[in-house]
């Protein structure tokens, strides 16, 4: 080849190599100029870059089971639970592990993979905005199948949707200073109300919008919820040391209280049974229950836990949680002080049977077709399984760095899975990234009775309820 041929060669694949240094190197986006985000065009492609790459997040690696490369994938979270949540980009994960908040464990790719401070702030940006897809979509803005939590040491109630099992909104409660400590929970379809034990409220909330729409005050300290069929009463529990205490009876529509019945020492649990004839309150420190005629608000009976059950104390058996069968036939008590659920035939009110369970036994559920109740045994950290139509406890799930403190729990209405909510005040659980103890909720397979997932919620959560 002649030399000016292979000047001509040489120049030319300098030039493809110029060309292809500048196709490889675009400019760098200037994330303050964006007016209205793109998931496509402005979040994929810095997610793409930075996390969604081999061996990381991608749909290929998936590390922890999470998936960056979609909005799909993205909000379904990981193996471990939601990594956005909309709205709040101090609960989400994919912010919070990038922009040095406090108390946050550093994610182990940080320094390989770190984001600028303008992409974090713009990471930031899209997810207060509602972490839209391309459709203006917000995640789970239409969820219906839902778990309450009440986190009662943050005054916040995380919401989780049941479909997926990621938290998908933190709800703040309470408006003074300190802590309202919201205790438990209640849910309709068009409503929730939550307890705040600590302010002597009870709050509502519209159930799409998550808005606050009614306050009703309640003497005492309001701890757990019992809401009619109808959804037009409300009862309370007054959980007070006075010598003789009552529920009171709240007017959803208005908020207000119509009128408070006495019943016996330190009133904690209820359940109204499903034809919503009757309400059974456990009487913690008086051994026994009470049972209001729902239609005329009347005390009709008093059930002792025990023949030597004495209603002036001192109590043996504490009474602490009451759940009614399916079929309204059998209601169960959990006597917190005797390692045991106590069963009472709900025609007769009379004592029937017993089973032996774990350590301080708190909430307990039926399954919906009434074959097993579940039951949280806080001191011993399981969930007792009791097989109904044998009167059999059938074995106590553990979860040796998951179930810590369990307190609440309930059923989801097809059966599927139980839900458990753990305060870990004894700080066995240690979240993944979050260097404060919170606590968790334990999902159980109904099927296997196996934990398939634990998701992160907020700190001491308590009373939780399923609405679906």
């Amino acid at each position: 080849m002649k030399a000016g041929s292979l000047f001509f060669c040489f120049s030319l694949i300098l030039m493809l190599q110029a060309c292809e240094s500048e196709v490889s190197a675009p400019p760098a986006t200037d994330y303050s100029s964006i007016q209205t985000i793109s998931f496509s065009q402005h979040v994929q492609p810095l997610l793409r870059a930075k996390c969604a790459v081999a061996g990381c997040h991608s749909s290929s690696a998936m590390a922890a089971g999470l998936s960056l490369a979609s909005w799909n994938e993205l909000v379904l979270g990981s193996t471990h639970g939601e990594v956005v949540i909309p709205y709040q980009p101090s609960h989400s994960l994919l912010v919070t592990l990038f922009n040095g908040t406090p108390k946050r464990k550093l994610h182990p790719h940080l320094e390989r993979y770190n984001l600028a401070d303008e992409e974090i702030e713009f990471l930031e940006r899209w997810v207060g905005e509602g972490a839209r897809n391309d459709a203006d979509q917000v995640p789970f803005a239409g969820s219906t199948r839902r778990l309450y939590v009440c986190n009662q040491a943050d005054d916040k109630v995380a919401i989780i949707d049941i479909d997926a099992l990621v938290v998908c909104r933190y709800v703040d409660v309470g408006a003074s200073p300190g802590n309202d400590a919201p205790h438990f929970v209640v849910a309709n379809e068009d409503f929730w109300y939550v307890s705040l034990i600590g302010a002597g409220e009870v709050w509502k909330f519209d159930a799409r919008a998550d808005t606050l729409v009614g306050v009703a005050n309640v003497q005492g300290s309001p701890a757990i919820l019992a809401l009619t069929p109808d959804g037009n009463k409300l009862y309370v529990s007054q959980f007070m040391a006075s010598s003789t205490n009552s529920v009171a009876v709240v007017n959803t529509a208005t908020m207000s209280v119509m009128s408070n019945i006495l019943v016996w020492t330190m009133p904690h649990g209820m359940s109204i049974n499903h034809v919503g004839s009757r309400l059974y309150v456990a009487n913690m420190m008086s051994d026994n229950l009470s049972v209001i005629d729902v239609a005329t608000d009347e005390v009709v009976a008093t059930i002792p836990m025990a023949y030597d059950a004495s209603p002036f104390g001192p109590s043996r058996y504490m009474p602490m949680e009451v759940a009614v069968s399916p079929n309204d036939s059998l209601v169960v008590v959990s006597c917190s002080e005797m390692q045991e659920v106590r069963l009472f035939d709900a025609t007769t009110n009379t004592l029937v049977d017993s089973m032996v369970v774990g350590d301080q036994p708190w909430h307990l559920e039926f399954t919906p077709d009434g074959e097993f109740c579940y039951v949280c045994n806080r001191r011993s950290n399981t969930v007792s399984v009791l097989h109904m139509p044998m009167r059999y406890a059938m074995e106590a799930i553990a979860g040796p760095q998951t179930l810590a403190y369990p307190h609440g729990l309930d059923v989801s209405a097809d059966g599927r899975y139980t839900f458990a909510s753990s305060e870990n005040v004894n700080h066995l659980f240690l979240p993944r990234y979050n260097m404060e103890y919170v606590g968790n909720i334990s999902v159980i397979d109904n099927l296997t009775n196996q934990i398939i997932k634990v998701l992160e919620v907020g700190e001491m959560p308590t009373g939780i309820f399923v609405q679906d």
